[in-house]
Formats: structure tokens, C-alpha cells, sequence
């Protein structure tokens, strides 16, 4: 399976709204998805979330969001399209 996790933790934690609600979605610990926020933000060289109270995106992770949602999407297709075919 093709996938990109530290795109899915993004659009996870946008999804749910918070680390902890993502990590329990994704079947994992909120440090690690921390850690994959972390280094996604180090890879882009921009903070994606405002760290504060409440979870919100940086104007940067606004922009960025359209992006990571087709990237996923590209990964789904791939999935769909080639899955079956290299599973036998």
C-alpha cells in the first residue's frame, strides 16, 4: 500500500481537530503523531498548526492543506488502481 504518513497525520489531525483525537484514529501514540507533524513542518521549513489552546493552522498550513488533500488522493488512486493487481 502506498501511502505518505506524515500526510495522513496532517490531514488527520485537521480531520479530528486535535493530536489526540488523530493518534486514537490512526491507532497510534500522540507523541508519534507529533513527531510526524514535526518533521513534515521540518521538511516544508514552516509551522503547519499554531501551537496554543485551541489547534489552528498557520497561514502557511492553510495554503498547504488543498496540496496534502490531492497528494492523499493520488495515493488512493494508485492504491484502487494498482492494489489489486500486485496483491496476487
Amino acid at each position: 500500500m502506498l501511502e505518505d504518513c506524515k500526510i495522513c497525520a496532517f490531514l488527520t489531525v485537521v480531520d479530528e481537530g486535535s493530536f489526540t483525537a488523530a493518534a486514537k484514529k490512526l491507532g497510534r501514540t500522540q507523541p508519534a503523531v507529533s513527531a510526524q507533524i514535526a518533521s513534515l513542518e521540518s521538511s516544508l521549513g514552516f509551522s503547519l498548526f499554531e501551537r496554543g489552546r485551541d489547534l489552528v493552522l498557520t497561514r502557511q498550513g492553510e495554503a498547504f492543506l488543498p496540496y496534502a488533500r490531492r497528494i492523499q488522493s493520488a495515493y488512493d488512486l494508485a492504491n484502487d488502481t494498482f492494489g489489486n493487481v500486485f496483491a496476487k
